[in-house]
């Protein structure tokens, strides 16, 4: 064997070692996280979280994910910015349009929930149900209550 020929296989090997390993990162890259300017360019609307409560809610909430959730009967899809202390809240319409966006972008969409239009709404009742037990079994997860209600941000029919 060569013994420049092995040097130069293993340096090349070294070298591309890291460029392998990037590649065998989480599917999550930061363009495929939501975008705010692109929640923001959708029609969502943004609620300061002002007191402590709104707060922990926000840490609460799945971070860099988008999340739907019913209140009031109304479905609604919200992303919190915990490092600028805001809720980004849109309504499907406003989801919709961020889907869009993000296409036109060239970005990947989230996958889509598990459920058909058929059963979204017993999915939300289940989701419901889901909060509501673990508000009971854990007072320190603060409930929806603690944010104003969302039909009241100016949506447009």
């Amino acid at each position: 064997m060569n013994p420049l020929r092995n040097t130069v296989k293993l340096l090349a090997a070294i070298l591309l070692l890291p460029l392998a390993a990037g590649c065998g990162g989480p599917a999550s890259s930061p363009a495929s996280l939501p975008s705010e300017s692109l929640l923001t360019a959708a029609g969502f609307k943004t609620i300061a979280a002002t007191t402590p409560e709104q707060k922990r809610h926000l840490e609460w909430l799945h971070p860099d994910q988008v999340t739907a959730v019913q209140l009031t009967g109304q479905h609604y899809y919200v992303y919190p910015d915990v490092a600028k202390s805001q809720l980004f809240v849109g309504t499907p319409k406003e989801y919709q349009a961020y889907l869009a966006l993000r296409t036109k972008n060239g970005l990947p969409n989230p996958p889509p929930p598990d459920w058909e239009a058929a059963s979204q709404q017993r999915y939300l009742a289940q989701q419901d149900q889901k909060m509501a037990k673990i508000n009971t079994q854990d007072a320190s997860i603060p409930s929806w209550a603690v944010w104003p209600a969302f039909g009241g941000l100016g949506w447009v029919p």
